[in-house]
């Protein structure tokens, strides 16, 4: 009977072990480092979409390319480019949209505020906000918020510290004041 419960004992741990790792791979799928990826951007800016570019088409993916024109850098270089290029995903009616995918349907005139590596980059998950300014805003504002009400237990998870808490407290600030400005 002893070997029988610690076969048992024995499952039940493995079972839980397996469980325990396959959560935490889940919650990275789940984008929930996502404000440790916005502080890893080297380059964060707004601008407005000057043109849209299909450069390829999947049954289940459209991958395109916009050209925005540059209107305030938050963070990178001192000198701003006149334009900045950003591939990304899309869809439409022929190519839906993909469950649990960032896709984007970028057109002409919209505002894009964009964390990344650099201005001629793809846009990885959760680095591009689009929208009219004040949405944009509105959105800005809701993330700089939730940062600042962060438990040191969220922060950790979010895999950032007080001091990247207040740098990009600081690069909010600098967004905000972009996007009120005419």
């Amino acid at each position: 009977m002893n070997k029988k419960r610690f076969v048992a004992c024995t499952l039940v741990l493995v079972c839980m072990l397996i469980w325990t790792d396959t959560s935490q791979v889940m919650a990275a799928n789940m984008r929930s480092f996502i404000e440790a990826v916005r502080r890893k951007a080297s380059v964060v800016y707004v601008g407005s979409v000057k043109e849209v570019h299909l450069l390829t088409r999947t049954k289940f993916d459209i991958k395109a390319r916009a050209v925005v024109s540059v209107s305030a850098v938050a963070r990178g270089p001192v000198t701003k480019p006149p334009e900045a290029v950003v591939e990304y995903s899309s869809y439409d009616d022929k190519t839906p949209i993909l469950a649990g995918g960032p896709q984007y349907q970028l057109r002409p005139g919209i505002t894009v505020v964009i964390f990344a590596d650099s201005f001629k980059s793809t846009v990885p998950p959760g680095y591009l906000l689009q929208g009219s300014r004040e949405e944009l805003l509105q959105r800005i504002e809701t993330i700089r918020d939730s940062l600042s009400q962060m438990s040191p237990d969220q922060l950790k998870l979010q895999e950032i510290n007080e001091e990247d808490r207040h740098i990009q407290l600081a690069l909010y600030e600098k967004l905000r004041t972009y996007l009120r400005a005419p």
